[in-house]
């Protein structure tokens, strides 16, 4: 669920702006580069949990 949340992360979420403020971005290049981080955290969070769902399961 967490790395769900993450993916679709938008200018209203807390860590966009700190984010964009700690790398001195402004708002647009700051939507682009977040939107594209988040959406990579999310696909890589879903794909470990697709990968790790049968060991799981066996155990």
């Amino acid at each position: 669920m967490g790395a769900g949340a993450l993916a679709v992360s938008h200018i209203n979420d807390a860590g966009y702006w700190m984010f964009t403020k700690l790398a001195g971005l402004d708002v647009a290049s700051g939507l682009r580069t977040w939107t594209d981080l988040t959406t990579v955290m999310g696909v890589a969070g879903f794909g470990l949990t697709a990968a790790l769902w049968p060991l799981v399961r066996a155990v």
